[in-house]
């Protein structure tokens, strides 16, 4: 078995608000997973929004959006 490392660094952290860009609601982050997938090289970033018990991938808006929603994917 190889071992792998890496470094990342998630942009939200547990307790960060954040509102959909889709409803307009306001959320709080309760958890976050990351995924490193070892054969692409990529790493992603999972977060449980209202102990919901489901995690879901958050896109941050374009800077020059007038406000910073978050869409849900």
């Amino acid at each position: 078995m190889k071992m792998m490392a890496f470094n990342a660094t998630c942009p939200f952290e547990i307790g960060d608000k954040i509102r959909d860009a889709v409803t307009g609601a306001q959320r709080t982050i309760t958890d976050i997973a990351c995924v490193h997938y070892i054969k692409a090289g990529r790493i992603d970033f999972l977060f449980e929004l209202d102990n919901s018990g489901r995690f879901v991938i958050l896109i941050k808006q374009p800077a020059n959006t007038v406000d910073s929603m978050i869409v849900l994917v």
